[in-house]
């Protein structure tokens, strides 16, 4: 689903944000993120993305290269991808519906399918009967499901979360943490940046650990102590 080889990124400021980064995340698999504040995750994950192009090295999601691909080609990318952010994002003039309903609006989904598949979201996050509802009368936690729905709107083949339990209590972190392992069952890839060392620990998922730009430790599903 997702390779890196030997990618290296170099900031224009002389910050070497990644170092030669090699790894492989497989279809269907669940991978946490992990590491300091300024080990590289977020340039990993805007390389994902295309936010960012390597300075060296080559990545490729589903089996096509993001180096060399156009920019007309990127909005095509990002459609196979849904974004979980801490903060949520979330338009605040819009409701539950109206916020998912605009990820497929932007890529041209037509009405009839735009109402089918977020009724069909709203579902699978647990949030029948909010459809309504702002996001300022929802709780945390329901923000972040409108935010989880919104990014399965368009089908994603891969589900990139950015600290999704950052801004959350430890019981609707266990939640939106049991609605995204769902989610990985039915077969989306996801791959979870995070400092939540307890969620992760209870998971048991494969784990890859950045330091200074470079990978510390890859540990597989199944090996995290608990």
């Amino acid at each position: 689903m997702v390779q890196f080889y030997n990618v290296s990124k170099v900031y224009a400021n002389g910050v070497k944000a990644l170092d030669d980064i090699s790894l492989k995340i497989d279809q269907g698999e669940f991978l946490f993120l992990m590491g300091p504040s300024g080990a590289g995750k977020s340039t990993l994950i805007k390389m994902l993305t295309r936010e960012e192009l390597p300075t060296r090295g080559q990545i490729f999601v589903a089996a096509r290269s993001v180096v060399r691909m156009k920019k007309n080609e990127v909005p095509k990318l990002r459609r196979n991808m849904g974004i979980v952010f801490q903060d949520f994002k979330l338009l605040e003039n819009k409701t539950v519906a109206e916020n998912i309903a605009f990820a497929m609006e932007v890529v041209g989904a037509s009405s009839r399918d735009i109402r089918t598949r977020v009724d069909e979201v709203i579902g699978m996050v647990g949030l029948k009967g909010k459809e309504t509802s702002l996001p300022s009368q929802l709780s945390g936690g329901e923000q972040q499901r409108v935010g989880i729905a919104r990014a399965l709107a368009n089908r994603p083949l891969l589900l990139i979360a950015d600290e999704p339990t950052g801004n959350l209590d430890v019981d609707t972190s266990h939640e939106i943490m049991e609605l995204l392992y769902d989610i990985n069952r039915r077969g989306t890839t996801v791959v979870m940046a995070t400092h939540a060392r307890d969620l992760v620990r209870a998971a048991r998922r494969r784990v890859l650990t950045l330091e200074r730009g470079q990978i510390a430790s890859d540990t597989p599903a199944g090996e995290v102590e608990a």
